[in-house]
């Protein structure tokens, strides 16, 4: 029972909406009208503005740190793992939000720097390597989130973390499909662009 608990929370802190919270209170919109209509990072920057952004993003990241380290107090990595997975699905699901939200990848990060703290790191000096080379932040994304399950096969992690890295990156690129459309057809916005 406990630990349905622990799941159950972990996907309930995943649909806490940062984004869509932060714009309504700094910019009073709904940041789903605005830009790409996407409740992450990456469209709040381009709507409202730096300072609020980087709020979006702590508190995205936060509840991934959050869902796993409280499933970790509870149980072992497959726990940790569940968590991590829930608090993503709860991100691009909210229950706030009548089940739509962001892609992912903030909350992915999350719950991957609680779980493997190095291949986290590796994952968005990728992403930050791609991101300056190309000002895609989707690309970056997308490329940093196939590290993830390719570093944990090399590093032979434990199953449990390679299965989230694998599932996990599935979801994050699964969610970017329109973005790799527009990186396909050359219309994608690069960052810095209104």
């Amino acid at each position: 029972m406990k630990y349905a608990i622990v799941l159950l929370l972990a996907y309930f802190l995943g649909s806490i909406p940062w984004a869509y919270l932060i714009a309504k209170r700094t910019k009073g919109i709904d940041i789903r009208q605005a830009g790409s209509g996407n409740v992450g990072f990456t469209n709040a920057l381009r709507t409202i503005g730096k300072g609020p952004a980087i709020f979006v993003l702590v508190g995205d990241i936060g509840k991934g740190i959050a869902a796993v380290l409280i499933a970790k107090s509870f149980g072992g990595p497959t726990l940790a793992v569940l968590a991590g997975l829930l608090v993503v699905t709860g991100h691009n699901f909210s229950v706030f939000l009548g089940f739509r939200g962001g892609k992912g990848a903030a909350a992915g990060f999350g719950a991957l720097l609680a779980l493997v703290p190095g291949v986290s790191l590796l994952a968005v000096l990728v992403w930050g390597i791609i991101v300056a080379i190309t000002r895609y932040v989707s690309l970056g994304t997308i490329i940093g989130a196939l590290t993830v399950p390719i570093a944990s096969l090399i590093l032979h992690l434990d199953t449990a973390y390679i299965v989230f890295g694998v599932v996990g990156s599935a979801f994050v690129i699964f969610k970017h499909h329109s973005n790799i459309s527009r990186l396909l057809n050359g219309t994608e916005n690069k960052i810095g662009r209104k």
